[in-house]
Parts: C-alpha cells; sequence; structure tokens
C-alpha cells in the first residue's frame, strides 16, 4: 500500500512539471527508484511534489494548469453544487426568504391560487432543466481537467441552451425569473472565459505539424 500511495504521488508530481520540463522528471523517476531502494519512497515523492507545486507559478504552463484547476474546481464545481441543491431542497435559492418555490406559490394572488395546479405540474420540469445545468457543470469540470476543449464549448452550448429554457419556462408561467436570469448571466462569463482558457492551450500546446508527425 506505501508502495503504491508513493508511485501515485510521484506520478503526480510529474504531471505538475509540464512537458517543457521532461529531463528534470527523468531525473527525479531514476532518483525516486534509488529511494524507493533504500526504502524512503514516500518522503522522496512528497518533497518533489512539494518542489513541483512551488515551480509551477513561475512558468507559463504551470500557471495554465493552476489557472484550469481553479476554475474547474472553485467556479465549475460550486456552481453545479448550488443548481444541483436548489433544484433538490425546493429551489431555495430562486426564491429566498419564501421557501423556495412552494413559499412563492403559496404567497401568490388570485392570478397565482388560480395556476396553482398548472405551477405545480411544472415543478418536475423545473427541477429538471435545474439539474442538467449542474450536472452540465460537472461534465464542464471533468472535461477541463482533460483540456478537451471541443466537448467544453459543446458541453457549454448545450447548458446555455438549459438555462434560456428555464428563464422562458418560468417566464412563461409569470414567476420571478430574475435569480435564473443571474444565473444565466455568470454563465455566460464563465463561457466567455473557458474561451479564453482554450485560447491560451492552443498557444501553449499548438498541432503538431506534419513534419513533427513524421517524426
Amino acid at each position: 500500500m506505501r508502495a503504491a500511495v508513493s508511485r501515485a504521488v510521484m506520478a503526480l508530481a510529474i504531471a505538475c512539471l509540464g512537458e517543457h520540463r521532461r529531463e528534470w522528471a527523468r531525473a527525479m523517476r531514476a532518483e525516486f527508484d534509488a529511494a524507493a531502494e533504500d526504502g524512503k519512497p514516500l518522503m522522496f515523492a512528497i518533497g518533489c511534489l512539494t518542489a513541483s507545486w512551488r515551480a509551477m507559478p513561475t512558468h507559463e504552463e504551470g500557471r495554465f494548469v493552476l489557472t484550469n484547476y481553479a476554475l474547474a474546481l472553485g467556479l465549475m464545481v460550486p456552481m453545479a453544487a448550488l443548481q444541483i441543491g436548489c433544484a433538490v431542497f425546493g429551489f431555495p435559492y430562486l426564491y429566498p426568504g419564501q421557501d423556495g418555490l412552494r413559499g412563492a406559490l403559496m404567497a401568490g394572488g388570485a392570478q397565482e391560487l388560480l395556476l396553482r395546479g398548472v405551477y405545480q405540474a411544472a415543478v418536475p420540469s423545473l427541477t429538471a432543466l435545474l439539474l442538467l445545468l449542474g450536472l452540465g457543470h460537472l461534465r464542464i469540470a471533468w472535461v477541463m481537467l482533460e483540456r478537451d476543449w471541443s466537448r467544453v464549448t459543446s458541453m457549454g452550448t448545450r447548458i446555455m441552451a438549459a438555462a434560456a429554457t428555464l428563464i422562458i419556462f418560468m417566464t412563461a408561467l409569470f414567476l420571478d425569473s430574475s435569480q435564473a436570469v443571474l444565473q444565466t448571466a455568470v454563465l455566460a462569463i464563465e463561457l466567455a472565459v473557458l474561451t479564453l482558457l482554450a485560447r491560451w492551450h492552443a498557444q501553449l500546446f499548438p498541432p503538431a505539424s506534419p513534419e513533427d508527425l513524421a517524426r
């Protein structure tokens, strides 16, 4: 078990070095093998990982990786949790201070009283749209870490369509869609940032030329 953990930590350290430090990675791997023979692979692997993390902000590829992870884990995952939690717990974010969608319906006027049955029938559809948005954010976070920008764009287009559908649906039911509009605006900003991140990745890792592939 200790050996497996050591190899995993070492693999992470090498991955953090980036493509431009392959020689350093090879040297670290050779030294790791020697440390493993001496019975101290884990401490050596942890030291390598710490050194790799310290070096990441000093080169562009490392800054790209840190930015990518920060956006995926610090923005996409929390947004997914917000939207999934909103759907599961009765839309508390879309209707703050009103006990969610149920409280908003109970507090409505005569028009809402007449349409309450329609509203209640629409709740599963609203829930499904919010779940789709949340799961879409989780999927985008995953493919961001895989650096598959074509799939990021595809998923972004789909969840933007879901967000627009949610707003149209709520507006048609005479529900307050201000919070949904705010979420959609945040989503548009997210997609713009992802576009910039994809361009940055393309500059760092341009596609191989036919001559390089022939080699």
